[in-house]
């Protein structure tokens, strides 16, 4: 059984400071550039019970549904790329997004916890989101993101951060959206949102539909890098005093650019379709007594196909497995293939009660569970165990066709499944006029590990009338995931059912400074300690072997220098050490830097700029090849919003068309020819112009 017990330094607090601007919706672009940057929007994300940001116990950033429609994103990820101390970058397997926090990332980066509406998304077997995740924005509301530890309050993999996404409600104003987009590679998005009142329930429907062709600039020394792709999204919401049941259904295909072998074609191909189902109802027992229960099911089907390996003759073990000695040639005349299914399937019952009887206290009692399953397994190949061993071989060596192994022991992972509870309880003190002390803790108990125990204290301090000051220290936990506990017959991982989860402790000290209504600037260091990390050893078998030390700051100021002209602007710093082998923690950031510059031109015209500076990348130890470069890149959005029915939008992305890189793994199938050596291109000059009528 497992334990994490807060060490000595619980006696240390730390605090967040962050402040957000609140935008009620608008109705023209001079309503949008005329904020109060002394305005607070209230967040849930820090704690579970609602805070105003300048207060909330955690840094905290926000971004609203104005944000986006300033900076002409299209995704969820294009959005959060402007949070400091987080990069997204693509997983050298199959190019899935990596979310990375202060450093912290591996290779399907699950250390961030990523919720739709307040419910986990992750897929079970490796990753943080669904494989080939790609959420639109037109129907987000905001987005919450936390940097540093959650586990006190979300449990499992808020380990480096939290990313709550928040949807459009159903919010009895009748109404309908309709929109298009189209641009560079073929882009193509369509989406409708409509809000319609049926007596006492209130109903939303959300559809998205967007594809996509390849950016035929995007090279590699195979070619076009082949990201073809296709998505539908679509929310029904409906909402009944205070009940709140929603349901979400998506679907993407997408091609991975480069294949789990890292051998670049255009065979390989992520499937995946989601599902999930959210029953909610919130509001007061009594005068001192608010409680919510929350109810939901999910589910995430992958179908994926891989070529491996190129065709042609490759060594093959007695097992049937390639590069497993003594091994003997084998021809794949159509190369080596692999294609595993698999799905995620999610129960969760939540519930938290609110109390704020005692004088200068709330306190909050959260208790809940799920239970987690891996399941309907199956996979077709033509190498491994049962296909192409030493018992199964032709005595000509030439690789048979796609097998299946369904309902074998040769399928790459058995059926799990994974219960949990828990138990957590929250104190928000108000000490005194001007001082404010967090407290919590969280109790966890998993079927397969055991138990986990993460505290967090946090202390805010109004300094002066300008000035806030705060100091906060969290613990947090990743629990193993199913490929690190249970693959077998795997090309890329192995199991080990004996894993204990990873842990992280950090202290941060952050000041939040605002002179006046038209500046605010922040300042956050911090520090952490990540042991017990789970990573592959070199038979490919997971093991608790490594640990992560970091240590940072970012700084952030939001200026609204004029009626017309106003500057978010962050930077971040950070050093990442693995202590255990003395190196430079490898390929992410230890310099970034974000402006994003808005002016109003005209009443109805809004013109914004975004600049993103990535730099100070290292390579991993043993590494020998060239520095990755740095890069700079700008973006540019004209909008045009007459009055509240009629929105344009015109966007350039990548304006001086810079060359983007992002380091690929450095790996051993560089000497047979193969990878990318010349690390990873990202997309080029993209142009888009979208439209949307409200009636």
């Amino acid at each position: 059984m497992y334990k994490s017990i807060p060490s000595t330094t619980l006696a240390l607090l730390a605090l967040v400071s962050t402040n957000v601007i609140a935008r009620e919706e608008m109705s023209s672009l001079e309503e949008l550039l005329a904020m109060d940057l002394g305005e607070i929007l209230e967040v849930q994300v820090a704690t579970g019970t609602t805070n105003q940001v300048s207060d909330a116990p955690a840094v905290v950033s926000v971004i609203t549904a104005e944000d986006i429609k300033a900076m002409g994103v299209r995704t969820f990820s294009e959005a959060i790329e402007r949070v400091p101390g987080l990069h997204v970058s693509p997983a050298y397997t199959r190019m899935q997004n990596q979310f990375t926090v202060r450093g912290v990332q591996s290779i399907s980066t699950p250390q961030i916890l990523i919720l739709f509406d307040g419910v986990e998304i992750s897929e079970m077997s490796q990753f943080a989101s669904p494989v080939a995740f790609r959420y639109p924005v037109n129907n987000i509301e905001r987005i919450e993101i936390i940097r540093g530890p959650g586990s006190a309050v979300y449990g499992a993999d808020a380990f480096s951060g939290v990313i709550n996404v928040i949807t459009k409600k159903a919010d009895g104003v009748d109404g309908t959206e309709v929109g298009v987009n189209y641009g560079s590679f073929d882009y193509r998005e369509l989406w409708l949102n409509s809000n319609r009142s049926f007596g006492d329930v209130n109903a939303r429907l959300s559809v998205t539909y967007e594809k996509m062709n390849n950016d035929n600039e995007r090279r590699t020394q195979y070619g076009i890098l082949d990201r073809r792709r296709e998505m539908a999204n679509i929310h029904l919401d409906l909402n009944y005093g205070n009940y709140t049941w929603r349901n979400w259904y998506y679907k993407t295909r997408q091609n991975m650019g480069n294949g789990a072998g890292l051998v670049g074609n255009n065979i390989d191909q992520d499937n995946t379709e989601n599902v999930k189902t959210q029953l909610n109802w919130n509001g007061e027992i009594s005068d001192n007594v608010v409680a919510e229960y929350d109810l939901s099911y999910s589910q995430s089907d992958a179908v994926s196909y891989f070529e491996l390996f190129p065709a042609g003759t490759w060594p093959v073990g007695d097992d049937g497995n390639l590069f497993a000695p003594p091994f003997v040639p084998v021809e794949f005349p159509d190369g080596v293939i692999g294609a595993p299914v698999g799905v995620t399937k999610r129960f969760k019952v939540n519930s938290a009660l609110v109390y704020s009887g005692l004088t200068n206290h709330r306190i909050r009692l959260g208790l809940g569970g799920d239970e987690s399953g891996y399941r309907d397994v199956e996979e077709r190949k033509n190498f491994g165990p049962g296909v192409l061993d030493v018992n199964n071989r032709t005595d000509d060596l030439i690789a048979p066709e796609v097998t299946s192994v369904t309902d074998t022991p040769f399928a790459y992972s058995p059926d799990y499944t994974r219960q949990l509870w828990f138990l957590s309880l929250q104190d928000e003190w108000q000490i005194s006029d001007n001082l404010a002390l967090t407290s919590g803790i969280r109790y966890d108990h998993y079927s397969d590990f055991g138990s986990t125990v993460n505290p967090r204290l946090a202390l805010v301090w109004n300094t002066t009338d300008t000035l806030t000051s705060k100091f906060l220290y969290g613990t947090a936990f990743r629990a193993p995931k199913v490929a690190e506990l249970v693959f077998v017959n795997n090309p890329a991982t192995l199991g080990n059912p004996d894993l204990e989860p990873e842990e992280i402790e950090t202290f941060e000290v952050a000041f939040d400074y605002r002179p006046n209504s038209e500046f605010t600037g922040k300042l956050n260091l911090f520090t952490y300690d990540a042991n017990q990390l789970i990573l592959n050893t070199t038979t490919l078998v997971a093991e608790n072997i490594g640990a992560q030390e970091g240590y940072g700051g970012e700084v952030e100021i939001i200026w609204q220098i004029s009626e017309k002209l106003r500057v978010d602007a962050n930077a971040s710093w950070l050093e990442a050490e693995l202590p255990l082998v003395d190196e430079d923690k490898g390929r992410v950031p230890g310099l970034m830097s974000f402006v994003d510059l808005r002016y109003q031109i005209a009443q109805d015209w809004l013109l914004t700029t975004q600049s993103y500076w990535v730099a100070d990348r290292k390579r991993d130890g043993g590494d020998t090849r060239d520095e990755i470069d740095d890069y700079l890149k700008t973006d540019i959005t004209v909008l045009w919003q007459p009055d509240s029915r009629w929105s344009a939008r015109f966007s350039i992305r990548n304006v001086f068309n810079d060359t983007v890189l992002e380091p690929s793994e450095n790996t051993p199938v560089f000497a047979l020819g193969l990878g990318f050596p010349n690390d990873l291109p990202m997309e080029s000059r993209q142009i888009f112009g979208s439209f949307s009528y409200n009636f």
